[in-house]
């Protein structure tokens, strides 16, 4: 599995995490809390989250100040993850209105928001286009991105394997077997 649990979201208060928690953040993905470490900026001291991304094989540290602006969120748990699965299911169409510009913009901001049912909205959209007319470069780009996110949390949250978790995001868009 790719990160430990360890943590009850409703023991917390809004925006404090543990060491040892799962989340997400939006730039890097799924990871887990590691520890606490005062970094300096400049000459300023901060008290920052250390959370290791096990995918890339990265560590990132986030100014716990601004953890929650900066996009940092717990995983996905019960309520969360029948939410998601109900925007996978959403049959709104897949048809990009507009020019293909903005079409690609609004994708990009919402897989960049980190919102896990945003990101979820953008992988059923792409998804779907891509069964309908196949995908540009860089809407293929985008939803590697995205479904990569979307699969790790949703395997990590049902303590599923990466493929199960694909398999279940693409059953629910319509497109699984």
């Amino acid at each position: 599995m790719f990160c430990r649990r360890g943590f009850r979201e409703g023991s917390m208060k809004k925006g404090e995490f543990k060491v040892g928690q799962d989340v997400f953040y939006p730039t890097a993905g799924v990871g887990i809390i590691e520890g606490m470490e005062e970094v300096v900026f400049g000459v300023e001291h901060e008290l920052c989250y250390v959370i290791r991304i096990p995918e890339n094989r990265v560590t990132i540290k986030v100014p716990k100040t601004r953890a929650v602006s900066n996009g940092l969120r717990p995983l996905l748990h019960g309520k969360g993850v029948k939410e998601l699965l109900m925007v996978l299911a959403d049959k709104s169409s897949a048809r990009p209105a507009g020019p293909w510009a903005e079409h690609y913009k609004d994708l990009e901001r919402r897989i960049q928001s980190g919102g896990v049912l945003q990101v979820g909205s953008a992988v059923r959209d792409l998804l779907r286009l891509k069964a309908e007319a196949g995908l540009s470069f860089e809407e293929a780009r985008l939803l590697e991105l995205a479904d990569g996110y979307l699969a790790r949390e949703l395997a990590v949250a049902q303590g599923v394997s990466l493929e199960a978790a694909r398999e279940v995001i693409r059953v629910s868009v319509g497109l699984g077997t």
